[in-house]
C-alpha cells in the first residue's frame, strides 16, 4: 500500500513542470529592469538608423556603427543572463544573426544586388528568435504574439530602409516614428516578461 501510494506520488510530482529558477539571488529594481531594456532598445533602433544612413550613404565612419550596434546583442545579453544563463548566449546569437543580416541587405541594396533571399533569411531569423523567447518563457512570451512583434519591428525597419533609398524621406520619418513605437512596447515585453517569471528576484514598483 505504501510503495503504491509513494509511486503515485512520484508519478504526479512528475507530470507537474518545475518553477523556472534564476540563476541570480540577487533583488533587482523593477523601475530599473524596465529602464534598462527601454534604453536597450532605443540603443538598438538608433544604431539600427545610423547604420541604414551610413551603408545606404556610403559614410565613412560605417564600421565604426556597425560595432557600437552589434554591442547591443551583447548588451541584451548581459541582461538575461542572470535569469537564463546559457539560454541567453543561444538567443542573444539569434538577435546578431538579426542584425548582421540587416546590414548586409543594406549592402547589397545599395550595390544592386537582389535581396529577396536575404530578407528571406531575416524572417526566418525573426520566427527563430520567437521560438527561442517561447522556450525560454512559454507562459509571458507566448509564440503567436512574439513573433508577430519581431515581424512588425522587420516591417518597419525595412520600410525604412526602402524609404531612405529611395528618397523618399517623409515616408522614412515616418516608418522610424513606427520603429520607435514597437521598440518601446518590445522593451517592456521583454522585461515585463522576465520580471512576471521570475517574481520574487525583483523590488519595487514601476511607478
Amino acid at each position: 500500500m505504501f510503495i503504491s501510494i509513494f509511486i503515485i506520488a512520484l508519478i504526479a510530482s512528475a507530470a507537474v513542470p518545475a518553477l523556472a529558477q534564476p540563476l541570480t539571488k540577487q533583488k533587482t529594481s523593477r523601475l530599473a529592469y524596465h529602464d534598462e531594456w527601454r534604453k536597450l532598445w532605443e540603443d538598438h533602433i538608433t544604431w539600427t538608423r545610423v547604420v541604414i544612413i551610413a551603408i545606404l550613404d556610403e559614410l565613412p565612419g560605417t564600421s565604426v556603427y556597425v560595432d557600437r550596434l552589434l554591442q547591443n546583442y551583447e548588451d541584451m545579453e548581459d541582461a538575461l543572463a542572470p535569469y537564463y544563463g546559457e539560454d541567453a548566449e543561444v538567443l542573444g546569437d539569434l538577435i546578431k544573426d538579426h542584425l548582421v543580416i540587416a546590414a548586409e541587405i543594406l549592402q547589397a541594396a545599395n550595390n544592386g544586388q537582389p535581396i529577396d533571399d536575404l530578407v528571406a533569411s531575416w524572417y526566418a531569423n525573426a520566427h527563430d528568435i520567437a521560438v527561442q523567447m517561447n522556450e525560454m518563457n512559454p507562459q509571458f512570451w507566448p509564440l503567436e504574439e512574439t513573433e508577430q512583434m519581431w515581424t512588425d519591428h522587420l516591417d518597419a525597419t525595412l520600410a525604412e530602409a526602402v524609404a531612405h533609398l529611395t528618397g523618399d524621406f517623409a515616408g522614412e520619418v515616418a516608418a522610424y516614428d513606427e520603429v520607435h513605437d514597437l521598440a518601446l512596447e518590445m522593451a517592456d515585453f521583454f522585461s515585463n516578461g522576465v520580471m512576471q517569471q521570475f517574481p520574487s528576484q525583483f523590488k519595487g514598483s514601476l511607478e
